[in-house]
């Protein structure tokens, strides 16, 4: 049995490791591979790329993917899948082609999350008919939420022995500066004091700067309690008859994980 238990931990490492670096090649890749689609008209650009949420992570922008799919638009969730966003990071923080990072964009109806909510007023430029949304969340609440999301994963990857793949970047790369909004300073594993305050006042900052700087008539300031109805009108789109989707996809497969291995130690999960 212990020597059962060990196998199955030793799979379940290999598994995870070439998962890991399964994605590094991915995110090595597949923004290029739709860069080029959309250049062979293999993949049509959106010409009227039609709506940007500028929200943070962690405000809802997992539901607010499904509820675009739901509306029938093509909508990137860069958080989600991170591969994708290759060319938005290094436009943001390498100094990359902005075309290349508005080529991408022009392949969806819709983008949110980390890095693309930071690129509000490229998209302001480049799609003049473009939208905008912000969900607001109390700042302090965005970030104990965030925390345990990043603790989630960080045990995860510890019973896995499986390295954080950040843990080898350069502080002021892309790659790293392009993850967990250190952009804006968060440390969401260990902060400090200083830390968390650094991260508070961008948190804050960047809601009020989106307000400042995009038109009252192209940005909906959203709650999640509203529903469908004021979503709806802003992009113009009848009101579907289904639920509202409330999905924290992240949230649950790290949980999943954490279960899952505490059971592989004969433990049992914390309610």
């Amino acid at each position: 049995s212990i020597l059962s238990d060990r196998n199955h931990r030793s799979c379940r490492v290999l598994q995870t490791t070439l998962h890991v670096i399964l994605m590094l090649l991915l995110a090595m890749s597949l923004s290029r591979f739709t860069l080029a689609m959309v250049s062979l008209h293999l993949i049509p650009a959106h010409d009227a790329f039609k709506l940007l949420d500028v929200g943070a992570p962690r405000t809802g922008t997992q539901s607010l993917h499904d509820a675009m799919e739901i509306l029938g638009f093509n909508s990137m969730h860069t958080g989600s899948f991170t591969p994708i966003r290759v060319s938005l990071c290094e436009y943001l923080f390498g100094n990359g082609p902005l075309e290349d990072a508005i080529a991408l964009l022009g392949a969806f109806d819709a983008a949110m999350d980390e890095p693309v909510m930071l690129m509000y007023e490229e998209v302001m430029a480049a799609f003049p008919e473009a939208k905008f949304l912000l969900t607001l969340s109390d700042a302090e609440s965005w970030f104990n939420s965030t925390v345990e999301l990043a603790r989630t994963m960080s045990f995860n990857r510890a019973v896995m022995s499986v390295p954080d793949p950040l843990d080898e970047l350069d502080r002021n790369s892309w790659k790293f500066l392009c993850s967990g909004m250190k952009s804006w300073g968060c440390n969401f594993e260990n902060s400090s004091a200083e830390e968390k305050e650094t991260c508070l006042q961008n948190y804050a900052r960047h809601n009020e700067r989106v307000q400042e700087v995009i038109p009252p008539e192209r940005l909906l300031v959203y709650n999640w309690s509203d529903g469908w109805a004021p979503l709806a009108h802003f992009l113009g789109t009848a009101i579907p008859e289904e639920e509202f989707p409330h999905e924290d996809a992240v949230k649950s497969r790290n949980e999943e994980r954490e279960v899952e291995a505490l059971r592989s130690f004969g433990l049992a999960a914390v309610e």
